[in-house]
């Protein structure tokens, strides 16, 4: 690895995690001569001839991969029949963005509106939010609404959605009543194809979209295999980190500032490790505590997940996948095209709904797939189908991170705590509802051979709700750990992302969110990472949305 030593001059700013939010910050910040920035990764680097993170096909692999991925495990979850469920999370340089769906969604605006109503968030609404949004999309939509940035790091174009499955699904969409739209990051309440992070077929992560033209950078060095296992403090100032790389020996780095940027899982379990937190539970595994901060760790948030799936009577799903005999072929098209199945994650079309019609914005996530699958992801079912996946896209319920032990090697106690609301359990049944009848309507006809998951004897809410206890899963999208905010439940300053009570130390990632967001978090973390630089680097920040900065 090339750039100085760590035992060389003291940085300005030391970013840990270079995964969404760590990459758009090392981009900002070190774009400023005078700023000189490690960025500390502990995942591997990510190489073009990765076909793990570079072909949106291979996600599924990619996923659980011990070179790829953290694979943390929830502690049982009580009301999901006591299962343990496996988190992904990226170990890679990108973090999460290396490894997901390449699917980018903002939000809807009334999401980040529900922040700025919370006291000192008043510049976190949509209308402060969304130049940042443009500010980081280069979007090749022909169609994209004038709200869309063009000219920003990371790449983004419409999923191509050129299966016939995809046609019946948005014309279901159509006759159920629901709008269908060419850009539904411009009209969120609609259906449409889904904007992909992805350049000529390949995967565009963070890292790709924001470090990689800046790597060169002299006052930029990026580290990689580097497990940091403490911030440093002098009385209530943070001053550098220590880590330990490729598994040697500690050594420590000093700073004018830490960024912690690890994610909602990593980062409340650094902040711990490093003595900030519940003092009666730092004290419990050995930790001394610098800070007793008890809302560390708490308020953790996921949009949880389960599939409807449909056998299909036309031989036009993607399937054939499957087949090993055909992945040469599927490769090279990749390869040599940057076109075919290699090319999707096959998630290119979906919807946001509301359950309710009486509901302010919606409520569901809908996304759709021509392909069957098991549990697993990776596992395709040997038969031609398709897929509608659900997700609680406002859930009420909030976990907790907590560290098992003082060894930083130890994966830290999750507990999410999903459908711990009756609300929540409540709600399941209608949103199966919704969406079978959106799989009814008469679009779907040349192609339905019946629901196989759950399967229609299935009816009544009590069954439901026992099957989603029994099946559903992780969405992918922990947030809201250590949530900005001015109250006794918050951990970071809304209007300087300074952990409250300490100085030179801040927090960037999806962990800071108030609540969780309608919608996938990369888009909102890259969002949250740009609006971040520009307080670290003391510029103006951009004008809101339909107003002027006097």
């Amino acid at each position: 690895m090339s750039g100085p030593s760590f035992d060389g001059p003291v940085f300005d700013v030391v970013v840990v995690g270079g995964g969404s939010a760590g990459c758009v910050l090392a981009h900002r910040l070190s774009a400023d001569p005078g700023v000189r920035v490690l960025v500390l990764e502990a995942g591997r680097e990510s190489r073009w001839w990765d076909l793990l993170v570079e072909m949106p096909a291979a996600m599924a692999y990619a996923v659980g991969s011990r070179t790829h991925d953290w694979s943390f495990e929830s502690e049982p979850e009580p009301h999901l029949d006591g299962r343990r469920l496996v988190h992904p999370r990226g170990k890679v340089l990108g973090g999460s963005s290396a490894i997901n769906g390449v699917v980018y969604q903002r939000g809807h605006a009334g999401d980040y509106d529900r922040w700025a109503a919370e006291p000192g968030m008043e510049h976190w609404s949509w209308a402060h939010c969304l130049p940042y949004f443009a500010r980081l999309e280069n979007s090749r939509n022909p169609v994209a609404g004038p709200s869309r940035g063009r000219c920003g790091p990371q790449d983004l174009v419409p999923a191509p959605v050129d299966n016939p499955l995809f046609d019946a699904f948005l014309g279901a969409a159509r006759e159920a009543g629901y709008a269908v739209t060419g850009d539904v990051n411009e009209e969120q309440e609609a259906f449409g194809a889904f904007d992909r992070a992805v350049r000529r077929g390949r995967r565009v992560s963070a890292a790709k979209a924001y470090l990689d033209p800046v790597r060169s950078r002299p006052n930029l060095v990026v580290r990689c295999g580097v497990l940091v296992t403490k911030v440093l403090f002098e009385g209530t100032r943070a001053v550098g980190v220590r880590l330990r790389q490729d598994g040697g020996p500690e050594t420590e780095v000093r700073a004018g500032e830490v960024v912690l940027s690890a994610g909602a899982i990593q980062t409340p379990q650094l902040l711990q490790l490093s003595g900030v937190g519940d003092a009666e539970h730092l004290a419990k595994v050995g930790v001394e505590t610098v800070l007793d901060l008890p809302a560390v760790g708490l308020g953790l948030q996921d949009h949880l997940g389960i599939h409807l799936q449909n056998r299909c009577t036309q031989p036009v799903s993607m399937m054939t996948m499957r087949h090993r005999s055909r992945w040469p072929s599927i490769g090279l098209q990749w390869l040599l095209a940057g076109r075919g199945p290699g090319a999707s994650s096959q998630i290119e079309a979906g919807g946001f709904v509301r359950t309710d019609p009486s509901l302010d914005r919606p409520d569901l996530m809908l996304a759709f797939a021509p392909i069957a699958t098991r549990t697993d992801p990776a596992s395709v079912v040997d038969e031609h189908g398709y897929q509608l996946y659900l997700m609680a896209a406002r859930p009420e319920s909030r976990g907790r991170v907590r560290l098992r032990s003082a060894d930083p090697a130890d994966h830290p106690s999750l507990r999410f705590d999903y459908l711990s609301r009756q609300a929540e359990r409540e709600w399941w049944p209608r949103a199966i509802r919704v969406a079978r009848d959106l799989l009814d309507q008469p679009s779907f006809a040349p192609f339905d051979g019946g629901e196989t998951v759950p399967g229609r004897d299935l009816r009544t809410d009590e069954e439901l709700i026992a099957w989603v206890r029994s099946r559903a899963r992780t969405g992918l999208h922990p947030t809201s750990s250590c949530r900005m905010g001015t109250g006794p439940d918050s951990v970071v300053d809304p209007s300087t992302l300074r952990v409250h009570g300490l100085d030179g130390l801040r927090v960037v990632d999806a962990s800071v969110m108030p609540t969780i967001v309608n919608a996938n978090t990369y888009a909102p973390v890259m969002m949250i990472a740009e609006k971040a630089a520009d307080v670290l680097l003391g510029v103006p920040p951009l004008a809101p949305a339909g107003l002027t900065l006097t």
